[in-house]
């Protein structure tokens, strides 16, 4: 069968499926998902009642041992969205679905299993908050922060690209995919990552935001800690530079992929800039506190960004909204996913031709921890795959790539 080179919006393309033996998508659902409610046990289970203990640990034993995937049991405020989801996949088994169904749907239920939206003490409880103020409160976190801070402190394209490429690799620092930053590291030498950097279209964006200046500027936010510090230095840059007239930071609703950003995470980041003490980071987060009460920083969660649904099926009223952007800045492997469909693209076919449906010129800054990539030079994936074989996974590659 001839690989597709366009996205067709009547006949999508089929997503990766977790019923791949030996694949990274089966691979994510028997060892990392389960690892992640270990940690949510451990990090809480003595806190815990003892049903919602059991909870968690059958969901384990659903992913161990293949369990067909069971609806939601419980009423919340996204109830119809993911019933309407679920609805596509109730005869499928968990390694035997769609990966992106499988992940987003793995972090609901974990929800529900710790009781998130219901009236108990856990109502509203972030399960992933303890280790994300670890990874806030980081030695690194603050190391690249403050370097970030260092490097961009004059008005110029220079600094500007600096910080892109700051907010591209601090996506790296993913909790819920905590090998990578094991094995790559969680140190950013900018220098040292120019070889990794598969797709570099800095120049073209920066070119982009000088002849909108100033621009208005979406974010479709990842991670919270050193990402989401990374993305704050860049909003700062642009707003106080008149690079921005207003940047939206559009955030999750509720928490999933462990340290996805919510609104909370924003307030916690800034509080944790004035803990430190330093008179830069003081004043970050004094700009950042201003920029907010002036509305040029708008915090915009919605539940979509949890759903297990794909960028051409944004609703019409985020459409809308995204549409009103010069630039939409789409950070993070996952929301890359959403972009591609999380289907197997030829490497080399044109971005352009794959998402031609978004609302708005975009930029997508992703390190890469799966396999959807497109973009690439002609042979560029082979040689890859002959000096790497795990290149596409291990989050070392990143990508700065434009649709303008």
């Amino acid at each position: 069968m001839t690989e597709r080179r366009y996205f067709d919006p009547t006949d999508p393309p089929p997503p990766l499926s977790t019923g791949e033996p030996g694949s990274f998508a089966n691979k994510t659902l028997t060892t990392r998902k389960p690892m992640i409610v270990d940690n949510v046990l451990a990090d809480f289970g003595d806190r815990f009642p003892a049903h919602t203990v059991q909870a968690l640990q059958n969901l384990r034993a659903e992913l161990l041992n293949n369990h067909r995937i069971r609806p939601l049991q419980t009423t919340a405020p996204d109830a119809d969205q993911w019933a309407a989801a679920w609805q596509a996949h109730q005869d499928e088994t968990w390694l035997n679905t769609d990966w992106f169904f499988a992940e987003t749907f793995f972090y609901r239920r974990l929800l529900e299993a710790v009781g998130y939206f219901g009236n108990g003490n856990q109502a509203g409880a972030d399960p992933f908050y303890h280790r994300k103020q670890a990874e806030l409160e980081s030695e690194a976190a603050w190391l690249i922060t403050q370097a970030a801070l260092e490097g961009s402190a004059a008005d110029s394209v220079d600094s500007l690209r600096l910080l892109f490429h700051y907010c591209l690799w601090g996506n790296r620092l993913d909790l819920s995919n905590i090998q990578i930053a094991q094995t790559v590291g969680t140190q950013i030498s900018l220098g040292d990552e120019e070889a990794n950097l598969l797709v570099d279209d800095t120049n073209i964006v920066l070119n982009h935001l000088q002849q909108n200046r100033p621009a208005t500027v979406h974010f479709i936010c990842d991670n919270a800690g050193t990402e989401l510090l990374t993305d704050l230095t860049l909003t700062d840059f642009l707003l106080q530079h008149n690079w921005a007239n207003q940047i939206t930071l559009h955030l999750k609703a509720y928490p999933t992929f462990v340290s996805d950003t919510m609104p909370v995470d924003v307030d916690l980041t800034i509080a944790a800039l004035k803990r430190k003490q330093a008179t830069d980071l003081l004043a970050l987060a004094d700009r950042l506190q201003h920029y907010r009460q002036n509305q040029r920083l708008i915090l915009q969660a919605d539940s979509f960004w949890n759903s297990p649904y794909f960028f051409w099926e944004i609703p019409p009223a985020l459409q809308r909204r995204l549409g009103q952007a010069h630039l939409v800045i789409i950070k993070g492997d996952a929301n890359y996913r959403r972009l591609l469909g999380d289907s197997r693209w030829p490497p080399d076919a044109p971005l352009r031709q794959i998402a031609p449906y978004f609302p708005a010129p975009f930029v997508a800054l992703r390190t890469m921890k799966s396999d959807p990539v497109v973009g690439l030079k002609p042979g560029q994936a082979k040689a890859l795959s002959n000096s790497d074989p795990e290149w596409r996974v291990n989050g070392k590659r990143g990508l700065i790539q434009a649709c303008l």
